[in-house]
């Protein structure tokens, strides 16, 4: 009994110790081939925007805004989790009235007008660093400047774009996904490994009203474990980076919402930490005061919690000055 006691105890310190080392994921480097002209990035995107088949819902379709030639300023703009391009359809318009071309992909397995649909338990990070270098090599082409802003997932993507890609100027993270709320800090390795390892469960963003989730009707009402898993592999990768070389971008934004009760903030924090030791140059933080009572979604109009008469002037300044 002693002895099998003694296993057991050397078992759990093991898996204790596997859970929470730091997470590594190899094989997450950008192999960026940016468009060389208004022309290819226009034919680049067409063939992204063909991957919208008739299971998409229309407004969840990637959106393009041109001017019909190369500006001074693309602005790409990656969408939540479970949500798709509908989600910054008004912010886009707005930046794109202030004379910039704007693309706003939709994020692979998203979109779908099955709103119950299992698409999300087939993600990976992988698919999500091709996705990312895909639609910033397209839209290289459309202008001079290249700004990334994403929220949640589409955060994560911005973040990575930033310490990845020497050809984006400034990257906006709308309350990036680095960590959940629920399992902050240390924690969150062994999210990630239990997520990608365990079978995909769903998880439904209001257990209470299940599919009949309140607000945007485009959104998926339930997330798989696997594309969370997928997010914060790709996070840790971008936290790695920029612990060790700060960001490639010439300027970093980090937006976050103090009422945030879906990601851990504190990692988004740890990343301007580390970002200022580098180089304290040109990173910029944010956060929307607890008090307000924002939710997560900060971005989209008809989202429950939200409030763009009182956001949008702070993206837009970030995204859009």
């Amino acid at each position: 009994m002693k002895r099998l006691l003694i296993v057991l105890v050397a078992v759990l310190g093991a898996l204790i110790f596997w859970l929470g080392r730091p997470l590594v994921v190899h094989g997450l480097e950008s192999r960026a081939r940016p468009s060389r002209s208004y022309g290819e990035a226009l034919a680049r995107i067409a063939l992204i925007e063909s991957e919208d088949s008739s299971a998409i819902a229309p407004e969840c379709r990637t959106l393009l805004l041109t001017h019909g030639h190369a500006t001074g300023r693309v602005i790409v703009l990656f969408h939540g989790l479970t949500n798709c391009p509908a989600q910054f359809d008004s912010l886009a318009r707005l930046t794109f009235a202030r004379g910039a071309n704007v693309f706003v992909p939709r994020l692979p397995r998203h979109g779908c007008s099955d709103r119950m649909t299992g698409e999300l338990a087939l993600m990976n990070a992988d698919e999500l660093r091709e996705f990312t270098d895909r639609c910033l090599d397209a839209a290289r082409g459309l202008g001079d400047s290249l700004t990334v802003a994403g929220l949640s997932v589409g955060g994560t993507l911005a973040a990575w774009s930033a310490v990845e890609r020497t050809d984006v100027d400034r990257a906006v993270l709308i309350a990036p996904l680095f960590g959940i709320a629920l399992a902050p800090g240390a924690l969150t390795p062994a999210v990630a490994r239990l997520a990608a390892r365990l079978p995909n469960f769903f998880m439904w963003w209001d257990p209470r009203l299940k599919q009949d989730l309140a607000g945007p009707r485009h959104v998926y009402p339930r997330f798989s474990s696997r594309s969370i898993a997928a997010t914060l592999e790709l996070g840790a990768v971008t936290l790695e980076r920029a612990e060790h070389a700060g960001v490639r971008c010439r300027s970093l934004a980090i937006v976050t919402v103090g009422s945030d009760l879906a990601v851990d903030n504190g990692r988004a924090a740890e990343m301007a930490r580390d970002c200022r030791a580098h180089d304290p140059r040109g990173i910029e933080t944010y956060e929307f005061p607890k008090a307000l009572g924002l939710n997560h979604d900060i971005v989209d109009p008809a989202q429950i919690g939200g409030n763009p008469a009182l956001t949008y002037p702070v993206l837009m300044k970030f995204i859009a000055p």
